[in-house]
């Protein structure tokens, strides 16, 4: 892709509300390997491929950030939005799915932590911007 200058690249983005039984809902917080929002917590997620089906790119970005292979999720929320991505000015389209995950957590070096957390907790968490805006619109 080849960008003007002050021109925004697109990205695109899905990220995953997991919950379990009692419906807390799946947080990881980024470890010092990630160069951007060190020690926010985040919903398991990531760029997508290019090319990739975004049904695919959640569930590979499910399982490197977990080492969960099964698991059922829906397309849930969509948004577009203007954000910093990568530190670059992007045109971000988050793509949010819902479901529920099955397994033991195994973390990748991405994050160092794993944990459910309730509503009430997530809203004072210290979330990266893009989960924010999956979580609460």
């Amino acid at each position: 892709m080849v960008s003007r200058k002050g021109a925004l690249d697109s990205i695109s983005v899905v990220e995953a509300i997991i919950k379990d039984k009692s419906g807390k809902i799946l947080l990881l917080k980024r470890s010092k390997n990630n160069h951007y929002y060190l020690g926010k917590w985040q919903l398991p997620g990531g760029k997508v491929e290019f090319g990739e089906d975004i049904q695919k790119a959640i569930k590979r970005e499910i399982y490197e950030e977990t080492g969960i292979k099964y698991f059922g999720i829906q397309l849930g929320k969509v948004f577009s939005l203007k954000s910093i991505f990568d530190g670059k000015k992007s045109n971000v389209f988050l793509m949010v799915f819902e479901g529920e995950l099955k397994g033991k957590i195994i973390l990748s070096n991405e994050h160092s932590q794993a944990k459910f957390v309730s509503m009430n907790s997530i809203k004072k968490a210290s979330l990266c911007p893009l989960s924010k805006k999956a979580l609460f619109g």
